[in-house]
């Protein structure tokens, strides 16, 4: 598959900038959600073991995916399910910026109240700028035994080295929230030892969506504590125990229908490669840079093809995002404005006449009084 028949799977609506919020569902997803439900509809005879298989069906693609075995990743309905597992599964202090995204550090604050400090938080104050490994290198201490970054920040999309960060990070687990960049990031995965991600944004899979993968070092350490009858073994013959791997960190199953969604997102990006929907991504991030350039937006994220993903934040004068949204509006364009930028997220999928209806905008914004 080439790009161009990737893209084509792809039916936004012109005008669509917002693929960091919800990414709109693929028409193949589409397609076997109906195939599934019909499944679930009638129940044929074998129809559970088609059910049945769509587990192993996820965690076969999402391993090739981010270079880990099968038995070493999970379903998950999301990506803070696994961020949740993971923080309560911890011993000692994490490093977490206190402008990530919430999902962690909410994470690691229940993890703490709930162990009596067996795991808590290490926070980097508001306000510092992005996570860089230079930044993390300067506050880590003996203390630290974990270090939790977001791949792609959700604000500016400043993109995480992953194999920096494993330079900088030594022998403790890097656990990495990679929701805002899997599906459009060609990162060295391999190098975190927890990656959890949700498929509702740049996989285009739909809400009810993710996986979380381990490295062996990160399942050695962790303490499954959260574990369901999915998540354990031996009933109903025995007491139940917790499985052993991945398999521990879950709660109960997972809706088959959402892991089909999930897993054919997934095989339709392992064909046409990463690499592609990245380049794709950053030829769309380029022109959104020319058309902000050429009416006077700030922009506020990384213009380093290294540092950055899909997401590009506009930051207007003092008063006139007010303006700015409203033309936007007008033109039928959609991004998320918040805190004063409005934050442009762009797919392999975005076309010249989305771009062109922003450029549109941009120029009503620029000529209002």
């Amino acid at each position: 598959m080439n790009i161009n028949e990737y893209a084509s799977g792809f039916a936004e609506e012109p005008g669509y900038l917002d693929h960091a919020a919800f990414g709109p569902v693929q028409t193949a997803v589409l397609e076997e959600q109906r195939v599934l439900g019909t499944i679930q509809e009638h129940m044929r005879f074998g129809a559970m073991e088609t059910l049945d298989e769509q587990d192993a069906r996820v965690r076969t693609v999402a391993a090739r995916l981010v270079g880990r075995r099968d038995d070493q990743v999970v379903s998950q309905t999301a990506t803070t399910p696994g961020l949740v597992h993971t923080a309560f599964g911890l011993t000692g202090g994490v490093l977490v910026a206190a402008d990530d995204y919430p999902a962690m550090p909410l994470a690691l604050a229940s993890a703490a109240s709930s162990t009596g400090g067996r795991v808590h938080p290490v926070v980097i104050e508001s306000g510092v700028g992005w996570a860089t490994p230079e930044l993390i290198r300067e506050r880590l201490t003996d203390e630290v035994t974990a270090v939790a970054v977001s791949l792609v920040d959700w604000r500016t999309g400043y993109l995480v080295d992953l194999a920096a960060m494993r330079e900088v990070v030594g022998d403790r687990l890097l656990i990495v929230d990679a929701i805002q960049g899997f599906g459009i990031v060609d990162a060295a995965y391999d190098a975190a030892d927890v990656v959890a991600t949700g498929g509702q944004k740049w996989l285009h899979a739909g809400w009810g969506t993710g996986f979380t993968a381990f490295s062996d070092r990160a399942l050695n350490r962790l303490r499954p504590a959260l574990s369901g009858p999915a998540g354990t073994t031996g009933w109903p013959a025995e007491v139940p125990s917790v499985k052993s791997g991945a398999g521990a960190f879950v709660s109960t199953r997972i809706d088959p229908v959402a892991q089909a969604r999930m897993a054919v997102s997934l095989e339709r990006l392992a064909g046409v490669g990463v690499a592609a929907v990245q380049e794709a991504v950053a030829e769309r991030v380029e022109r959104v840079f020319d058309i902000a350039d050429e009416f006077g937006l700030v922009v506020e994220s990384s213009r380093d093809p290294r540092e950055r993903a899909g997401i590009v934040a506009l930051r207007p004068p003092q008063g006139r995002l007010t303006a700015l949204s409203a033309a936007l509006h007008n033109h039928g364009v959609t991004v998320t404005t918040r805190l004063g930028v409005a934050r442009v997220s762009v797919f392999a999928s975005t076309t010249d006449e989305t771009l062109d209806m922003f450029r549109d905008a941009c120029l009503s914004y620029a000529t209002m009084p």
